[in-house]
């Protein structure tokens, strides 16, 4: 196995697994998902979309970034 294909392996690993994520927190509240409420706001909707345009950097980087987002949905929404 390559380098290239180990790499596109754990690449859609750590999407899998951010799709769960946000997937479960889709359940926890409709206001989260999307909306035009608040004009700057990220919604579940958007990381949604990140992952699958792999906007998100393979490793500790790509995580941290995702955290960042993800607390954003709440924290907006909190904040509101």
């Amino acid at each position: 196995m390559s380098d290239a294909d180990d790499k596109e392996k754990r690449r859609k690993k750590q999407a899998k697994r951010m799709t769960k994520l946000v997937s479960a927190a889709w359940e926890w509240n409709e206001a989260f998902r999307t909306s035009s409420e608040l004009p700057n706001a990220l919604y579940l909707e958007d990381i949604g979309r990140k992952i699958d345009r792999n906007e998100y950097k393979l490793g500790r980087h790509g995580w941290e970034d995702f955290a960042l987002d993800f607390g954003g949905v709440f924290h907006s929404h909190v904040a509101k």
